[in-house]
């Protein structure tokens, strides 16, 4: 990167020269030999140009980049600070699941005595700060809680390499019920979330229903039953290991018993764990007349505190059912799925958080052709270019109904404008791309790290967003292009110069993945984009593909 870097700053003032010598004198002769240009090393001199690909008028444009879909389960899911929760069902994705379990810790030191003999247990809240959500909120859903009764999932895993406690890292495949972590047959509590007039972005906290399973647990939390019955040292400090050892944690999920019908749209909520938990309301009696009451009591256990050594443990558990699509374009999910021996192309961009589908975009050989013969032109004079330098290269991905031309989006029709509307509203308002989208590793030009570290003082030339008057997504991706050019000259090199003979497994990053951006991974917007060139009567056509707008100079 820093070679490349330090190629263009020595390309700069050559190319200003040459671009301000063109214009002055470019009207005054034909002569190669214009003023200054002896002054120029041969080496040196360079020529600008710029190519759209697909280009203008282009019928039936060539395959210059080939579409997969994408899916992977090596996302991590665990301890990213939010809770997901709730069902979603979409025509083209099926329906979304979402539950999380998360350990939890009492906010309170609780002193000797404090629940007296025979408490009365009266309510208890779930603790939310909703701080995310889909669009259908006015949907109610049912949501249950379960006890978390084994730790095995943490207790069975790997010693952390170079560390002296286990690996508390989850990934999307993981399976709670088969790990044993609860019991679905034995809710704790129940709520409900979301309706007509209700807000969740202003619920700080709901009322549960609580079953028998969940009245005991509470006697549990008082020190009524159980192990710790009457030992208040398990809310002590230095006890937190030992609580959570008892005290393993919640599930929170959708609840079998009323799923989300397909007639309704649904949603899934993010709740930040540090403002979420458990809240128990209570009385204790006097202890000379129990029929007398004393006082009222509260316990809080927040999912997460920060200061804590212990119990701070959450992790997502997201479920898709492709299956249950009914639109055309659904999802084939073994075809896509990262351990499929042969991924087959397909003309759209798929775009799904939660871990879902994305998309793998290959350069085709058809690709670097067209740039060859960009040299190949500029060499029609009896010039000696030999190679590129690119100065910006855009890349644009366009919505279904979109044109390359903005007078044309949508054929200009309202009822088309409207749908057109309605796809980027539920699109993600931003596009990733990386070179491993497992590791999140982006392209050179998407140094989003960077960007979050500066904050609104960082805007990257990236961009990455959409274009709502050309409906389509822009990305500035120069420093990418010009690595896998250098790559692509290199493999051609290796090859003795003849492209037939070119090994493209040794072309780096000739295939990248078109996903949502690394902040935003847990969203639960999506999109259906244009791909790839289609072939003539394919039964799926796009009449504007992915394009590259490359501005670039000619270097011998």
């Amino acid at each position: 990167m820093k070679r490349f870097n330090n190629f263009r700053r020595m390309l700069l003032p050559v190319a200003a020269l040459a671009a301000t010598t063109g214009l002055t004198l470019g009207g005054c002769t034909k002569v190669d030999d214009t003023l200054g240009g002896n002054l120029v090393p041969d080496n040196q001199q360079m020529r600008a140009g710029y190519v759209q690909l697909p280009r203008d008028g282009e019928l039936n444009p060539r395959k210059y980049v080939e579409t997969r879909l994408f899916q992977t389960d090596s996302i991590i899911s665990s301890n990213i600070s939010y809770g997901y929760m709730g069902s979603m069902f979409n025509d083209t994705l099926g329906r979304r699941s979402a539950g999380f379990l998360s350990q939890m810790i009492s906010y309170y030191k609780v002193d000797e005595g404090y629940f007296a003999d025979k408490p009365i247990f009266d309510s208890a809240q779930i603790l939310l700060k909703v701080t995310s959500f889909g669009r259908d909120t006015l949907t109610p859903q049912s949501f249950a809680v379960y006890e978390v009764i084994s730790n095995k999932y943490l207790t069975e895993k790997p010693i952390a390499p170079k560390k002296s406690q286990r690996d508390s890292t989850f990934y999307l495949n993981f399976d709670p019920v088969a790990a044993g972590v609860y019991n679905p047959d034995e809710p704790l509590f129940t709520f409900t979330l979301g309706g007509d007039g209700k807000y969740p972005s202003t619920t700080p906290a709901v009322t549960l229903e609580p079953t028998e399973a969940g009245k005991k647990y509470i006697r549990r939390l008082m020190l009524q039953e159980g192990k710790y019955a009457g030992d208040y040292s398990i809310y002590s400090a230095e006890k937190l290991e030992s609580w959570v050892e008892e005290f393993r944690g919640l599930y929170i999920a959708p609840n079998p018993q009323k799923p989300l019908a397909k007639s309704d749209n649904g949603t899934i909520f993010a709740t930040d764990l540090t403002y979420s938990g458990l809240s128990v309301y209570g009385r204790t009696r006097v202890k000379e007349d129990p029929s007398l009451i004393k006082d009222t009591i509260r316990m809080i256990y927040y999912f997460y505190e920060e200061r804590a050594a212990f119990g701070n443990v959450s992790v997502n558990c997201i479920k898709h059912n492709y299956e249950e699509a009914t639109s055309a374009r659904k999802i084939n999910i073994d075809e896509a799925r990262e351990t499929a021996e042969n991924r087959p192309e397909n003309p759209f961009v798929y775009v799904e958080g939660m871990g879902g589908v994305v998309t793998e975009m290959t350069f085709s050989p058809e690709f670097f052709a067209a740039l060859e013969e960009e040299i190949a032109k500029g060499n029609a004079d009896n010039k000696d270019f030999k190679t590129l330098a690119f100065s910006q290269v855009r890349m644009s991905i366009y919505f279904n109904g979109s044109d390359y031309k903005w007078e044309n989006v949508a054929d200009g029709s309202i009822e088309d404008i409207k749908r057109l509307t309605v796809e980027m509203s539920a699109a993600p308002s931003r596009l990733g791309m990386y070179t491993n989208y497992k590791m999140l590793t982006p392209i050179s030009d998407y140094a989003y790290t960077y960007e979050q570290n500066y904050g609104s003082s960082m805007t990257l030339a990236y961009n990455g967003r959409i274009n709502r008057s050309r409906g389509c997504y822009v990305m500035d991706i120069t420093g990418y292009m010009q690595q896998l050019w250098n790559s692509y000259m290199e493999a051609k090199a290796d090859a003795g110069g003849e492209v037939a003979k070119i090994d493209w497994d040794k072309v780096e990053n000739r295939s990248i993945y078109i996903g949502p951006e690394a902040y935003s991974l847990y969203t639960t917007s999506f999109g259906v984009l244009q791909g790839m060139s289609t072939e003539p009567g394919a039964d799926e056509q796009n009449n504007a593909p992915i394009r590259f707008s490359m501005a670039y100079n000619l270097i011998k």
